[in-house]
């Protein structure tokens, strides 16, 4: 709406209180008649500032969101910064067995590396998976490991 419009709108709104201002003469019509607009302009200002408060609510929980965002951002941006950990000789070792098997299991590992338990192998069969080198597969009741590239 442009400025002519929001005059003619008022205009229209008013005139007929105007006109009946000046037909009426009674000095409490004309008290009531204000009073009614009073009460409308206090109703307008309550509605006004309860609009404005949840304006502010939804400004301070955008502005909480975004902190929280440049601080996931942050993390995020460390995390990929972050050289991946180091693989060990044994650890290369065992890779290089699982890229020739093509698939092991804990107990295959055991036998090849001498572990004196299956424990152990799994531990660092389950080390590598964690590590995102080794994808995990389940055949019957025993796990087998494969290289994930």
């Amino acid at each position: 709406m442009t400025d002519t419009d929001y005059k003619q709108e008022f205009k229209s709104l008013t005139s007929e209180l105007t006109n009946a201002v000046h037909e009426i003469q009674d000095p409490v019509a004309i008290a009531t008649m204000l009073y009614s607009i009073a009460e409308e302009k206090k109703s307008s200002n309550l509605v006004t500032r309860n609009i404005n408060a949840k304006l502010d609510t939804i400004a301070l929980k955008m502005e909480q969101l975004n902190k929280t965002l440049e601080k996931l951002n942050v993390y995020l941006e460390k995390r990929e910064q972050t050289p991946a950990a180091k693989t060990s000789k044994r650890d290369n070792e065992v890779i290089s067995f699982v890229k020739q098997k093509k698939k092991i299991s804990a107990k295959e590992l055991q036998e090849k590396f001498k572990y004196r338990g299956r424990n152990a192998a799994s531990a660092r069969l389950s080390k590598l998976f964690k590590e995102g080198v080794l994808e995990k597969s389940f055949i019957g009741r025993e796990v087998y490991y494969v290289n994930k590239t």
